[in-house]
């Protein structure tokens, strides 16, 4: 009997200490993304949070995007959502409307709130007045039932077109400073100038087949600053002209690049991605993209030492000295309500959009914060701070609110492409963008 009493207290004590064990065992969570490039900056902040806290965050990437959004839909159906959800920011609503996501409204306190770019958190993170107005006029919108000023999500990842990116290599065998970036647009074709007589390299290279590409990244911030915001209002809402002297020498000058044969060859059947692996091969000297041009570089083996960036010069003399570029959020991260640790990734989530392990993210990626970092290159990489320089509260872009219309900017689309072509001037180009221009707004308003 006694025999029996010590066997029994010894099973109490092993299974005493197999719970104990249990309940010691460390908390993992997971984390799910598409953006491939995007997993060793995650890993890497996760690395530092495991350990401060022990906590272990496994990343898992899922591509391309329609696998992602697939693999989401399903795993909500299924309740078997990771702990942490990277999202597009302003896409995450339906996902709150259904449950699937824990509400931050309480949480993101104002000490947290601040430390996101401004134009970020506040716009696409929270259900502001013009969501939730725009959504209840939708009799097809699939989150009506969300209040104003809820949120269940934070931005880690912001950006913006209208950068360039060179070739530091090229600029120096050139005879160029390599770390001096060009003060006008006239600067910059000079540079290219130099650089496709000096190396036989190409000047610049962009996802022109695109027709978006040359009217948004290129035309649009050449004529913003060459004409000022008011001017440019004017401009596109045909109470101005295309042939303003300041829209004029835009047109010269993007014509200017096919006259000097400073394209990449092969451009016009060239689109965003392919441009950006040329660049990376040296088959040009400056490349025209976004923030997020920089991570894509950098996965395709481009050292970013080797990378010098800055936002598109205005012209000589133009209305505005430099391009203020407010940046906007792209990804969000969220907590989803099938997390078993929701605390604990609460807990990750506001350690990884800190400063210290954004810029973590940023130096490790190539790719832009979401959070106002240092652009101390030490910190945040040597590209960084040709962005993060240029990243404003405030845009000229915020104070032109005319449409643009589809019909002129169809027109403008083809002109500038038919510039690489030589079928068109600048002059005859602008003349008619204005007749399409014109028309376009007479039909609108009934004129």
């Amino acid at each position: 009997m006694q025999k029996k009493i010590h066997l029994l207290l010894a099973f109490v004590l092993i299974f005493s200490l197999s719970g104990a064990a249990i309940a010691q065992d460390p908390v993992s969570l997971t984390m799910w993304t598409w953006k491939i490039f995007h997993v060793p900056g995650l890993e890497a902040v996760a690395a530092n949070f495991e350990a401060e806290t022990g906590i272990h965050v496994d990343i898992q990437a899922y591509n391309p995007d329609d696998v992602y959004r697939t693999k989401i839909t399903t795993s909500a159906q299924s309740g078997e959502l990771p702990d942490i959800l990277s999202y597009w920011s302003g896409g995450q609503w339906e996902l709150a409307a259904t449950d699937n996501l824990v509400e931050l409204t309480d949480v993101v306190d104002a000490d947290w709130a601040g430390e996101f770019l401004p134009g970020t958190y506040e716009k696409q993170s929270v259900v502001t007045q013009d969501i939730y107005d725009n959504c209840q006029a939708d009799v097809e919108c699939t989150y009506s039932n969300l209040e104003m000023g809820q949120s269940f999500s934070v931005p880690y990842l912001a950006g913006q077109a209208f950068f360039v990116y060179g070739n530091k290599a090229l600029m120096e065998e050139a005879g160029l400073d390599p770390t001096v970036a060009p003060a006008t647009a006239e600067e910059w074709l000079d540079m290219m100038n130099t650089i496709k007589e000096q190396t036989g390299v190409a000047g610049l290279v962009t996802g022109v087949q695109n027709p978006d590409v040359l009217q948004f990244w290129l035309f649009n911030p050449l004529l913003i600053t060459s004409c000022g915001p008011e001017q440019y209002d004017a401009i596109y809402g045909a109470e101005a002209s295309f042939t303003d002297p300041c829209a004029i020498r835009v047109l010269n000058w993007i014509n200017e690049l096919s006259v000097n044969d400073l394209w990449m060859p092969g451009i016009l059947s060239t689109n965003i991605d392919p441009a950006d692996v040329a660049f990376s091969q040296e088959r040009a000297a400056f490349d025209l993209g976004g923030t997020y041009t920089l991570g894509f570089l950098i996965e395709q083996g481009m050292d970013p030492d080797n990378i010098i960036s800055f936002p598109v010069p205005p012209l000589a003399d133009a209305e505005l000295s430099t391009l203020e570029i407010a940046p906007a959020p792209l990804i969000d991260a969220m907590v989803t309500t099938d997390s078993e640790h929701p605390d604990e990734a609460l807990q990750f989530l506001r350690y990884l959009t800190s400063p210290a392990q954004m810029e973590v993210f940023a130096k490790t990626v190539g790719d832009l914060p979401a959070v106002a970092v240092s652009s101390d290159p030490e910190l945040v990489g040597s590209v960084m701070p040709g962005l993060l320089n240029a990243i404003s509260e405030y845009s000229p872009f915020q104070d032109a609110t005319t449409p643009q219309l589809s019909e002129p900017s169809d027109v403008l689309k083809l002109g500038l492409q038919q510039f690489i072509t030589g079928e068109i001037t600048p002059e005859e180009l602008a003349q008619n963008i204005d007749a399409a221009n014109e028309a376009a707004w007479a039909e609108r308003t009934g004129g």
